[in-house]
């Protein structure tokens, strides 16, 4: 199968910092991947890298089996890369309709150009606001016209730059759900930049994790979830905690002593004697048989619906939480902890480096 996407040991240095280091990425076709990190992580000019408005300085860059990037002798600029871009600012343009932008986009020869562009945005759901020039559209049917445009052009993939970061939570919602039907029905491949963890989860057949210039993890949306590769990928998936503990390591496994009972949490052993614990928020309950871990229940809040519950440990000055269907009395009592879901990171930082 031909790659839709394929970054070869890709580096790009800016201001004699390499802002990227060792890409390795490939992308199947039909594939949607979210590209995710902090801010100054490198996402945007990796994406910009892609679209052929930056250059990489090392490594190649193939697009459906096309080398439009070799670092050295081979360049293809954006216009030639057969792209479709939607970016945070809509970037419609704002004297004609929005038919007419969609229209505008099509190949030359389209026949029958506005039924086609109609078309895209009925797909997109703004077919009733064809005939409005964009100032007159919300933030969302500005974004879905946007959206639109960029398909009109048949791309063999698709870029966008958060572009749903702007919008309210409901607007996001559905075009979120417009966004990656529209994807799979066209069979493009898509790749979406992102601070959200929601995009990965509604979004992403693929995540790319991002930090400090290098992808520290990537693979399917659960294997981040499951086996998170650093405490950055474990907060950003929606892990708890943070807390500094001490542990052992036992035959290369670490081990953690929690209320006198012996854990083996997720992942390899840390470098450093100390670790930060993470670890999923239904991991830690209340005992159901009333054995299990000592501890003492001091705060119950109400979280959309359920009880997020916090959890003071018998012994050890170590605080988990968990959440629970229903609230639970303060107090004393034996909560139970499933060590698939507890993640152990250096406490020296030396996973984000």
């Amino acid at each position: 199968m031909t790659l839709s996407l394929e970054i070869i040991n890709a580096t790009r240095r800016l201001g004699g910092r390499a802002v990227l280091r060792c890409i390795d990425l490939s992308l199947e076709e039909g594939q949607f991947l979210v590209l995710a990190g902090e801010s100054g992580s490198g996402k945007t000019t990796m994406l910009r890298m892609i679209a052929g408005l930056d250059r990489a300085d090392a490594g190649c860059i193939k697009i459906a089996g096309a080398m439009v990037d070799d670092a050295a002798r081979i360049f293809v600029p954006a216009e030639r890369r057969g792209l479709g871009m939607v970016f945070q600012d809509f970037a419609l343009w704002p004297h004609l309709s929005c038919l007419e932008n969609v229209a505008l986009a099509l190949p030359s020869g389209t026949p029958k150009r506005n039924q086609a562009a109609l078309a895209l945005l009925d797909r997109l759901g703004v077919a009733a606001v064809a005939s409005r020039r964009p100032a007159l559209l919300s933030g969302g049917q500005q974004q879905r016209v946007g959206i639109a445009r960029a398909l009109a052009s048949r791309p063999r993939l698709l870029l966008l730059d958060e572009p749903l970061s702007s919008l309210d939570l409901e607007s996001r919602e559905m075009l979120r759900e417009e966004l990656r039907e529209t994807v799979r029905a066209t069979g493009i491949s898509a790749v979406l930049v992102s601070h959200d963890p929601e995009d990965c989860w509604k979004l992403a057949d693929k995540v790319a994790i991002l930090e400090n210039g290098i992808i520290r993890q990537q693979g399917a949306p659960s294997l981040l979830w499951q086996t998170p590769g650093s405490s950055y990928i474990a907060r950003f998936t929606g892990a708890l905690g943070g807390t500094s503990v001490p542990f052992a390591v036992r035959d290369g496994v670490p081990v953690l002593e929690l209320g006198g009972l012996t854990l083996m949490p997720c992942g390899s052993a840390p470098k450093s004697q100390q670790a930060r614990l993470f670890w999923r928020g239904d991991a830690v309950r209340p005992a159901l048989n009333g054995t299990g871990i000592s501890a003492e229940a001091i705060g119950v809040n109400f979280e959309a619906g359920r009880f997020h519950v916090r959890w003071r440990l018998a012994g050890p000055d170590l605080v988990l939480s968990g959440y629970c269907p229903s609230p639970v009395p303060l107090g004393p009592q034996t909560i139970s902890v499933d060590p698939g879901g507890l993640f152990l990171f250096d406490e020296t930082g030396a996973d984000d480096t």
